[in-house]
């Protein structure tokens, strides 16, 4: 079988998933039974050579590999490991053997199996973090995940403090950066450090920004846990961080942890697959982490698949992603991962939060995952999506039969939370330990009475804490007023993403502006293609290049709806006429004309930029719903590469792009993100680059 025909019977061999339609899968069962019958014939030796991608992660994959484990089951088939890693004593088997599996095999055996099967394999195959209970068969542990809009450290702290209420955090406490630049990242990191060692917790901490700036934080604070996402592409890679494999690596050996995430559908959707379907590229991510983690010499090593965090161009019903975490579960462990999982749904795959509540209470038990997200309320309040609560944990725990980290649970109690799990008054009292140990000589009783005041404030401001659970202690239920919430933000998000930008709102900021239009036949085509939304329609083209007859702009700026128009409703008026103050003061030549662009995602702001010959772009563009806030992102590009020709392609990678999100009142407030993003495009033109070039340029110059 030559590669191409091996790569194609891979892709047909997935179980249906809307992304896989992009590279060559099929919603046709036979032909997909036929692929699976060929796959199964299929040995390992076979699959080995051929080298599914001529990159740096070929490479690093084919380097983390024991030959000699490898060669020993070089003639078993496909076919053959399906059944000796459902047979008993499979977990013996692949003590054995299992350094000897290549990525691209496991990715192979789990597309023989049905979801049963997975099932079984993950509730056999366990890899413990180390010395510790995180990751063995009796342990489901959790991230707490206190995001902010605007990385307020209030509301982290008290999101922190509520989710250890309910007897979560044994893992890591991991944020999310609303604001990525390195001074966030180390204030953030600093206040993590804060809470562990006053309250004394036996966790880790982590900024969930980049490995590159975690970096250069680290030059100037403790830095626990280093954070990167991954890819099965060298590309794809490149394409998030600029770094290959090797580049991960040099700058992972410096951590103390370390904390990879991945989800299917990253590479294909940004058209980085290199002809792979999205369980290969799965796959070869968690190679990626073995080959670093190896290589590094890490013994504390996680990684977290975010399955659903996409959209429904990925995966588009709860049957889908069930299979997903399935698959990438058993994936994660037969690679010797300890891995956990973000069971998730982003607004506009139309999940509803009971249906989702159901299916992670269904994949906790049959993917045996190390652990879940753990936020407040199960929406998280910056990112937009849907995911597990606190409130969760202590029935997900009941239900499976499974408990936290000893250590963690043992030191929780002895601060006073577990006889009932999420009591409001546990938060209270962490607090007033808290800031005892920070040096608050006030008494206990006052430093209670502010947290409980504290608390009241964060849930008028949309919170959800505070409220415990509903009943006499009894974690099955969650309080009506909770539910409430969630629906109201679940709608809410739902009309978002059908809004429209309106047209006073235009008139007022934008007096001289033309709509163009992507090639997205509708808004249900552009939500179910996002590639639809990243190129304008020829006819529209033509007529934003003869915008500039007599002169092109130095800084064209692009306007978008992305997936919520009501974005740029709430924040244009604020945010652009003080843009435009912002740039002239600073001598830069705006195009006369703005380009509002209907269904329109990021690429379409280079596909401006390319028919405008600009030098810049500024793209304003709203950011998917789910916070009960709209959000607005700017995407600000360098058209020029280093010989100063023009590079726009719509197909640019977004490494290439500098991004400021997470605009909002209360978030990054839009006066001030036009100062900031003004100040950006000065240094675009004095050192002709943006995203991670301009970082880097950046650095060297300080």
């Amino acid at each position: 079988m030559h590669t191409a025909e091996l790569l194609r019977t891979f892709a047909l061999a997935s179980s249906f998933k809307e992304g896989d339609l992009l590279v060559g899968g099929t919603t046709d069962d036979d032909v997909r039974r036929e692929a699976r019958a060929a796959l199964a014939a299929v040995t390992l030796g076979e699959l080995a050579s051929h080298r599914f991608a001529d990159d740096g992660v070929s490479e690093a994959l084919e380097r983390s590999i024991d030959a000699g484990a490898a060669a020993e089951i070089s003639q078993t088939s496909l076919g053959d490991l399906r059944a000796l890693l459902l047979a008993p004593g499979s977990g013996a088997w692949m003590d054995r053997h299992g350094p000897g599996l290549r990525s691209e095999t496991i990715a192979g055996v789990v597309k023989l199996m049905t979801d049963t099967e997975l099932s079984t394999v993950a509730r056999t195959i366990f890899n413990p973090l180390g010395e510790t209970i995180i990751g063995s068969s009796g342990h489901l542990g959790s991230r707490i995940q206190p995001n902010s809009p605007g990385d307020e450290e209030e509301e982290i702290l008290f999101s922190v403090l509520e989710g250890l209420s309910y007897g979560c955090g044994d893992v890591v406490l991991g944020i999310n950066p609303a604001a990525d630049d390195v001074e966030t990242i180390i204030r953030l990191e600093e206040l993590l450090r804060s809470v562990i060692e006053s309250l004394a917790l036996p966790t880790r901490y982590c900024v969930l920004s980049d490995i590159v700036k975690q970096a250069a934080a680290r030059a100037r604070c403790r830095v626990d846990v280093g954070f990167q996402s991954l890819a099965g592409t060298s590309r794809a890679l490149a394409g998030m961080v600029g770094l290959d494999v090797d580049g991960i690596a040099e700058l992972a050996a410096g951590f103390p942890g370390l904390y990879f995430e991945t989800g299917q559908g990253s590479e294909v959707t940004n058209g980085t697959a290199e002809g792979m379907d999205m369980t290969t590229l799965e796959a070869r991510t968690y190679g990626v982490a073995r080959a670093i983690r190896q290589a590094v010499g890490n013994p504390w090593t996680i990684v977290n698949d975010v399955a659903g965090f996409i959209g429904p161009e990925v995966f588009r019903n709860g049957d889908q992603l069930k299979r997903v975490c399935l698959e990438d579960e058993v994936m994660a462990k037969l690679h010797g991962l300890t891995m956990g999982l973000d069971v998730c749904a982003t607004f506009h795959m139309g999940i509803a939060p009971a249906e989702l509540r159901h299916l992670t209470a269904e994949i906790a038990a049959a993917a045996a995952p190390a652990y879940l997200m753990a936020v407040a309320g199960n929406a998280d309040p910056m990112l937009g999506y849907l995911t597990t609560s606190f409130r969760d944990h202590p029935r997900l725990r009941r239900a499976t039969g499974r408990r936290f980290a000893t250590g963690m649970e043992a030191r929780l109690r002895e601060l006073g939370a577990g006889s009932t799990w999420g009591d409001p008054q546990v938060t209270s009292a962490l607090y007033a330990t808290y800031r005892s140990a920070r040096g608050d000589d006030r008494s206990r009783d006052a430093l209670v009475t502010e947290a409980g005041a504290r608390v009241a404030e964060l849930r008028e401001r949309g919170f959800d804490l505070g409220a415990g659970v509903a009943g006499a202690g009894r974690p099955e239920e969650d309080p009506p007023e909770t539910l409430a919430r969630l629906e109201a933000i679940y709608a809410q998000a739902r009309r978002a993403l059908y809004a429209r930008v309106h047209a006073a709102v235009l008139r007022d900021v934008s007096p001289r502006h033309l709509v163009a239009r992507t090639v997205a036949s509708d808004r249900e085509d552009y939500l179910a293609h996002p590639a639809t939304g990243e190129r304008i329609r020829d006819e529209d083209a033509a007529r934003v290049a003869a915008l500039h007859p007599d002169r092109r702009p130095e800084v064209q700026l692009v306007i978008s709806d992305g997936l919520n128009a009501d974005a740029l409703n709430e924040n244009l008026r604020p945010l652009l006429p003080a843009l435009r103050r912002e740039l002239r003061t600073r001598g830069r030549h705006l195009a006369p004309v703005d380009v509002v662009v209907e269904n329109g995602r990021v690429r379409a702001g280079y596909h401006v930029g390319a028919v405008t010959a600009a030098d810049a772009v500024v793209h304003l563009i709203g950011e998917r719903p789910g916070t009960g806030l709209d959000t607005l992102s700017a995407y600000l590009t360098w058209g020029r590469d280093p010989g100063g020709e023009l590079r726009w392609r719509p197909e640019l990678d977004h490494s290439e792009t500098t991004a400021i999100s997470g605009i909002h009142r209360r978030g990054k407030p839009p006066e001030e993100a036009a100062t900031e993003i003004a100040g950006l495009i000065a240094a675009m033109f004095e050192l002709r680059a943006s995203g991670v070039a301009l970082a880097t340029r950046a650095a060297r110059r300080h």
